[in-house]
């Protein structure tokens, strides 16, 4: 397994998700931890199932706190990652599959795309884990700070109030945030690192293949071509079968969670909160649009694969057509190449849009008209 891949499969184990797969490097466990290390990985994935579930009970038995809008959001995004963590727990296989076959369709001289995908993959984990961060210090200093405000008296009569307040809301907060921020931000941050693997990895054969046609248009390298060709739309429909549904709820989660940041700005949920609803709203805010658009971004750039095959195919015209005596040969050559490399590559989310650039424009008209609807109903809810 390559190390960006790893990366992101290692982060997902603070989240409740783990991996097991062999390490290519460093020395192997002791024979007792890999014994137990199934059992204890279900038992993890277990108790952040039942922490998801009880997540979603208490939003909706708790609804003395909630405002009806603000609650019926909150209902609709816990349902969505209990949704997308059970979906995730059942193709952890076809994912795994899936990050072997991208990680064999590279050759060795692509390390410059190693490279990148490498910082890539730590870059984006490290942005999973800091929206988090930021929540658990902020909301555990402005407590700290303002005991008083947030216990009752009899509650912090107890012995060494701040002690316990920072064990309970630093582990509370801890777990929830990465149930609620870092778990689908790491989900997203796997979409984007297969889609750019696969478009990055398949366009620099192409570039190794458009070199070879020009130099020689023979029948052996069109023989590669056709296997190239045939094993990128192999890895492409396996891309598609493992993660198209992750895709779907990855958008759906998006535009939840935009509504809810609209209800809790009209509704002033947690208006005598002042600081904490401050940093919720940027921090939700901030985290949402910048998944929106790297994933958008990343689905979109399989689009430049198709171009990029059309204008190779005219530069080989261009240069292998001109011999008479060889015309005919190299226009059946030609032909077979072009009926192979027909192909129509498109990331979907659960087939039931296209990820491209052209989303992010639909998604932004919805938000805006919605939105605007959405905020007027509210507000004449709330008056």
């Amino acid at each position: 397994m390559s190390p960006e891949f790893e990366i992101i499969l290692k982060c997902f184990s603070f989240t409740g998700v783990i991996f097991l797969f062999e390490k290519t490097t460093g020395e192997r466990k002791t024979k007792l931890f890999e014994k137990i290390k199934p059992f204890l990985t279900v038992l993890t994935e277990i108790a952040f199932i039942l922490l998801t579930v009880n997540t979603v009970r208490t939003s909706i038995t708790s609804g003395v706190e909630y405002k009806t809008t603000f609650k019926v959001t909150t209902i609709t995004i816990n349902v969505i990652l209990l949704l997308l963590r059970m979906a995730l727990l059942k193709q952890k296989a076809a994912v795994l599959m899936t990050l072997s076959k991208l990680d064999a369709f590279r050759s060795e001289q692509q390390n410059s795309i190693r490279k990148f995908l490498r910082n890539y993959s730590a870059l984006a984990c490290c942005c999973c884990f800091l929206f988090p961060l930021v929540l658990i210090i902020g909301t555990t200093t402005e407590i700290l700070l303002n005991t008083d405000r947030y216990f009752s008296g009899d509650r912090i009569s107890t012995c060494s109030p701040k002690m316990y307040c920072v064990i309970f809301i630093a582990f509370h907060s801890f777990i929830y945030l990465m149930h609620f921020l870092a778990f689908p931000g790491l989900v997203m941050t796997l979409l984007t690192i297969i889609y750019l693997s696969f478009v990055k990895t398949f366009r620099q054969h192409l570039g190794s293949m458009r070199y070879r046609l020009l130099e020689s248009f023979s029948r052996e390298e069109i023989s590669k071509a056709l296997a190239v060709f045939a094993l990128a739309k192999k890895i492409h429909r396996g891309i598609e079968r493992s993660v198209q549904l992750f895709s779907f709820l990855s958008y759906v989660l998006i535009f939840s969670n935009f509504l809810q940041l609209i209800s809790s700005i009209v509704t002033s949920y947690m208006s005598d909160k002042i600081f904490i609803q401050i940093m919720y709203t940027y921090i939700t805010l901030g985290w949402t649009i910048l998944w929106f658009i790297s994933l958008t971004m990343c689905g979109s750039q399989i689009g430049k694969i198709e171009i990029f095959i059309k204008n190779m195919s005219q530069d080989i015209i261009a240069k292998n057509f001109g011999d008479e005596e060889e015309e005919h040969k190299k226009l059946v050559y030609i032909n077979l190449f072009n009926t192979c490399a027909d192909i129509n590559l498109r990331f979907t989310g659960w087939e039931m849009f296209v990820v491209d650039k052209k989303l992010l424009l639909t998604i932004t008209g919805i938000l805006v008209t919605y939105g605007v609807l959405f905020a007027t109903e509210v507000s004449k809810m709330t008056n």
